[in-house]
């Protein structure tokens, strides 16, 4: 007997109550259909199937209390609710998505096992949720996007897969303009009504290539980090308060996250007031 499941929130849930019911069958997850028949026809041609998760349309705020019964309740102000919990870990990099569906059903319906399990698997994907949490808070702290007329862009380079999330994040705060999100060979949009497309989509970077602003719109970041060299007190400087604000792991997801980094480890070239002032005149 093989589950197959699409490794989402709901196929994650919908495999478990199904191994709950066989537990000697064998977990299968695929991102799509033809992925799936794929995995099955290199694997298990002749064996019996169960697909779930690639066309139901379920409430998975009712499959979760299914899967836990006896509810939730949070153990610290870190911790996300069980929905949450799975979405994060699933968009881990060493995510393993019928490991996560053998974990949730060894809980037995005991949420509490997700956040405070003994054994060595619980703790790892414990940590992976937090990872998660943590790459995605941390780009929203250092991640500096490049603004056009109507566009807002950025370049990132995510350790894990919260690219999208970022997109939306910022798409929210940016209702007038539509957000790219280049990570690697694809792209995010949202807002995509105002440059006539989908609200939100995933897309290549070659097809919203022509969409990006040029990197001349960073020129007002170059005069005011001349301003501001030119205000800087040197003497006043935390240098380990700007290390903890600035970590050198988080650096590199941004160029200007970069230059900001190298500002703390190297400081900041003496500059005065005038220079700012000429370097105004002369881009007038």
């Amino acid at each position: 007997m093989i589950i197959l499941f699409k490794a989402t929130v709901t196929g994650v849930l919908l495999a478990c109550l199904e191994l709950r019911q066989r537990p000697e069958a064998d977990l299968v997850f695929a991102c799509d259909p033809n992925e799936g028949e794929t995995k099955l026809k290199m694997t298990y041609p002749t064996a019996e199937v169960i697909r779930v998760g690639f066309n139901s349309k379920v409430d998975k705020e009712q499959l979760a209390k299914r899967v836990f019964p006896d509810g939730w309740h949070r153990i610290t102000n870190f911790d996300s609710p069980p929905l949450n919990y799975i979405e994060l870990v699933l968009r881990h990099r060493k995510c393993n998505p019928a490991e996560l569906v053998r974990l949730l059903h060894g809980c037995e319906g005991e949420v509490d096992g997700l956040y405070c399990g003994k054994e060595r698997i619980y703790k790892r994907y414990y940590r992976y949720m937090r990872e998660v949490k943590n790459n995605y808070h941390r780009l929203c702290m250092f991640v500096r996007p490049v603004c056009g007329d109507t566009v807002l862009y950025v370049n990132v380079t995510s350790k894990n897969h919260v690219s999208d999330m970022l997109c939306r994040w910022l798409a929210v705060r940016n209702p007038d303009r539509a957000v790219i999100v280049v990570d690697g060979k694809f792209a995010y949009v949202c807002n995509g009504e105002i440059l006539k497309m989908q609200h939100f989509l995933k897309t290549s970077v070659d097809s919203i290539q022509h969409l990006i602003p040029s990197e001349d719109s960073a020129n007002p970041e170059e005069l005011w980090d001349t301003y501001y060299k030119s205000q800087m007190i040197d003497n006043r400087r935390n240098h380990s308060l700007s290390k903890r604000l600035q970590p050198r792991g988080d650096s590199g997801y941004s160029t200007m996250s970069k230059k900001d980094r190298y500002f703390v480890e190297r400081g900041i070239p003496t500059s005065t007031l005038l220079d700012f002032v000429n370097e105004k005149q002369g881009g007038q």
